[in-house]
């Protein structure tokens, strides 16, 4: 047996070529095989005759290949690959697109075990790129195309057989050793691991996924629960930088604010000002829908900080949202500290005489070690071993869920050393994901809350619709009226390039199409994560000084961006997005009160049934669109729903009560059981961690 830290290349047939791939999908090692999971299954147990077929059905089958042959398609310019399967009962088409080695890879004569869903086209019934296995003898067992078979998110150059084969290779070959003591276990009434994790991937039923991924999703929040207990007890002997609470220059800087705090702002804000006051550091939550002004509570925070002569760091997950967290800091409180931004491809400093200058990486990071720089704003560049800090007084992490625990460690170790004694930074994490409070409280064990329920002032509900075809003519006119008056349109496409393999808008097409056709004439953008991070920020520079009518984009906008002009966003092919992320597009627009309004069109025969486009007509709160989007997903979908996409989670959720619940009780049992030894279990637990067999 192999041991599972390993690398996956000590496995038959894995070499360094394959290896490189499955590198990209996070699978170094075998034990990051194993805990590869599926996001979904199909459902093939359903055995037929060919004969029985219906259009729609779901089905496996076995026949013999009577004829298969591949054509060229000069109009579609594709290859087509059709054959001719029998069993006995009846004949049927199977159809490939652009694989023409399949008519040297399958031979007429071939006994073939296939799986797919039957259409119909002009000549008939048809399965479209059908799961196919050989069958070399009665008794062979099928891994592809019986049964539930499991589907995994894969990468180019790697097919989804090859992903199975090398799990399977992986299961096989090592040693699952539970982590769990066994009375828990067993009071707990949970599946040992072992059989959980063979079974998460070549389960019987549903049913088994449902037990698999109990046991799994349980262990995901038993370590954070752990690591959240093991975090306070850790930090409540450390000493942090006290800050006093500025009043006189809180009060200058709200008034010079073009906007008036909300309630729960001014709440929030106190909360955390009161935190920093005290000589030991704040570990603090602030969770705000998208638009509720999350913002300014930190630039409140980061200018007490300044004025008491330390430093604040924030870390964000993309360089556009970095960007625009600096503008939004210049503007606020730009005349009162100096500001930094540091990202893989910009640095610009501001002084307080009020001037942007672009300034070299080099000289930058110099000013942020001498303590010149009291506010830097960044991207995971800050994270480099260069950056050392002169004195961090705060952090600040906005949407947490998008760093793994081991990048938000790296910020808050680079602590300041001050003669004898060693202080740490307070901690302010801030996130639009919508989490109930009391499961907040759970799963953030670590963490005191502050929420912001509250709309800034005169902010009016986004006016949403699902838009038909037959309808783009009106909506493209009515976005027109709209840019007349001095407002700006966003247009939000899934793909950057078209794809053969989707039917989704792409934004460069798209970008194409609307300065030739409806919005020829207008001045538009397009933006897109494969440019360079200069060329985004230019783009984005130009849409927020109004230079731009239009901007055409991916998901490269979802977080953060504000563009007050903006009133109007289009989402092209909304099938494609989780609830989540249109939530979080509609929040991008009507950001100083006027009428805003979202069209979600959708690449569908009927996009006006289907449930999630009309639950964002008429659904305005974040929260209750995440409980809508996990009520929705199927029993065998185990992955798939973006706010569930936390670093430490692959299987559970945020909504997963129950289990929040009996992790945190476990938690507690754990850390009260000397027989245990808490630290050196949980010392342990991390050494699993970081070998890959549990998740991180």
């Amino acid at each position: 047996m192999l041991s599972g830290e390993m690398k996956i290349s000590a496995l038959p047939g894995v070499g360094p070529t394959l290896a490189n791939k499955l590198a990209k999908l996070g699978i170094i090692k075998i034990n990051q095989a194993i805990n590869y999971y599926p996001f979904r299954y199909d459902d093939f147990s359903q055995q037929a005759k060919i004969e029985q077929l219906k259009l729609g059905d779901v089905v496996n089958f076995t026949g013999v290949v009577d004829i298969i042959d591949t054509k060229r398609s000069p109009r579609k310019r594709m290859y087509l690959t059709e054959a001719i399967i029998n069993d006995g009962t009846g004949q049927l088409r199977l159809v490939w697109f652009n694989q023409p080695f399949l008519a040297k890879t399958i031979r007429a004569g071939d006994q073939l075990s296939v799986a797919g869903r039957v259409s119909q086209d002009a000549l008939g019934l048809v399965i479209t790129s059908p799961q196919y296995e050989k069958i070399y003898s009665d008794s062979a067992k099928t891994q592809h195309t019986s049964g539930l078979v499991p589907i995994y998110r894969t990468t180019s150059g790697i097919t989804i057989k090859q992903l199975r084969a090398i799990i399977d290779q992986s299961l096989k070959s090592s040693v699952i050793k539970d982590w769990l003591p066994s009375e828990i276990i067993e009071a707990k009434k949970l599946w040992p691991l072992s059989l959980a994790i063979k079974t998460i991937h070549r389960p019987e039923s549903l049913t088994d996924v449902s037990r698999a991924r109990q046991r799994l999703a349980f262990d995901e929040l038993l370590l954070l629960q752990l690591r959240g207990k093991l975090t306070r007890q850790a930090w409540a002997k450390e000493k942090a930088v006290k800050i006093d609470f500025k009043e006189d220059l809180t009060k200058q800087i709200l008034a010079e604010l073009p906007f008036k705090l909300t309630n729960d702002q001014k709440r929030a804000a106190w909360q955390v000002l009161q935190d920093m006051q005290k000589d030991y550091p704040m570990l603090r939550l602030l969770q705000g829908d998208v638009g509720s002004g999350k913002t300014a509570v930190a630039f409140i925070a980061a200018i007490n900080v300044a004025a008491a002569g330390s430093q604040t760091a924030m870390l964000a997950p993309s360089e556009v949202l970095a960007s625009q967290h600096f503008n939004s800091f210049f503007k606020a409180v730009g005349k009162y500290c100096t500001i930094g931004l540091l990202t893989r491809t910009q640095q610009y400093y501001s002084e307080k005489s009020g001037e942007i200058t672009k300034i070299s990486k080099a000289k930058l990071i110099a000013k942020i070690n001498s303590g010149e720089c009291q506010v830097v704003i960044g991207t995971q560049a800050l994270l480099q071993d260069s950056i050392s800090f002169n004195k961090l007084g705060l952090v600040i992490v906005d949407e947490q869920h998008r760093f793994g625990v081991e990048q938000r460690q790296l910020l808050l170790d680079k602590k300041e050393l001050s003669t004898s004694q060693r202080l740490v930074p307070h901690f302010l994490s801030m996130t639009a994901t919508p989490i109930p409070r009391s499961l907040a409280l759970t799963l953030y064990g670590e963490l005191n809350l502050s929420l912001i329920k509250e709309m800034p002032e005169g902010r009016l509900p986004v006016i949403t619709k699902v838009v038909a075809d037959e309808q783009r003519p009106a909506m493209y006119e009515f976005a027109r009226q709209k840019i007349k008056q001095g407002e700006q349109v966003f247009i939000v496409c899934p793909l950057v390039e078209e794809s053969e393999k989707l039917v989704a808008k792409s934004a460069k097409k798209e970008y194409e199409r609307i300065i030739d056709q409806e919005l020829s004439g207008y001045r538009v953008g397009l933006l897109h994560g494969k440019m360079s991070g200069a060329d985004k920020q230019k783009i984005m520079d130009q849409f927020s000084q109004g230079k731009l009518d239009v901007l055409v984009a991916t998901a490269v906008i979802e977080l953060g961006v504000d563009i007050p002009g903006a009133s109007i966003m289009i989402i092209e092919s909304a099938e494609r997005f989780g609830l989540a992320q249109l939530h979080q597009y509609r929040g991008r627009v009507g950001r100083r009160g006027q009428q805003a309004y979202c069209f979600l069109l959708s690449s569908q025969d009927n996009p006006s049934d289907n449930r999630r486009l009309t639950a964002m007509v008429k659904t305005y709160s974040g929260q209750e669109l995440a409980q809508l989007d996990l009520a929705w997903r199927g029993p065998g979908e185990l992955a798939g729903y973006e706010q569930s996409g936390f670093g430490e989670l692959k299987l559970a959720t945020i909504f997963d009560q129950e289990l929040i619940i009996l992790a945190k009780e476990v938690a507690e049992e754990i850390m009260n059981k000397d027989k245990w030894q808490t630290e050196v279990f949980a010392s342990q637990i991390w050494q699993e961690v970081s070998n890959g067999l549990l998740p991180q």
